[in-house]
């Protein structure tokens, strides 16, 4: 099949994407690069197991509705970039993150100032983060 060659893909405007259609995305063999933006993902987004096999860069940007994130342990081994903008439902960096080993840059812009607050030294998502060579935080809402 064609989607198995496919290495980049970004998801703009789209509709709400069920639990199903994210299950989908994380089976895409050779996906290497995923970038949403102005869509609506399920409230709770869960990353399984081997999904996601060859990801390197996720962008998540102005996402709608998603306010939790679970990455299992064994999820996105290659993940080595990470960019979340402006999904201001999410109430943190998804439980799971401190897995990703492989992860060296981490950017977090025009998120809420709760969330942000979690990722400082001493704050209680701090732990998730603490491996991750380059954490960039920018444009801050209050």
């Amino acid at each position: 099949m064609c989607h198995e060659k496919l290495t980049k893909l970004t998801l703009i405007n789209f509709g709400n994407l069920e639990d199903d259609h994210t299950k989908v995305l994380e089976k895409l063999p050779s996906l290497r690069m995923l970038f949403a933006r102005f869509g609506y993902f399920p409230a709770l987004l869960v990353c399984s197991k081997g999904g996601f096999p060859l990801l390197e860069f996720l962008s998540l940007a102005k996402l709608t509705a998603l306010k939790e994130w679970k990455v299992k342990k064994g999820a996105m081994p290659r993940l080595c970039r990470l960019h979340i903008e402006e999904c201001l439902d999410l109430k943190a960096v998804p439980d799971g993150l401190q897995y990703i080993t492989t992860l060296k840059e981490l950017t977090i812009n025009e998120m809420r100032s709760e969330f942000c607050s979690r990722l400082g030294e001493g704050g209680e998502d701090f732990y998730k983060i603490q491996h991750v060579q380059s954490v960039i935080i920018t444009n801050i809402w209050a």
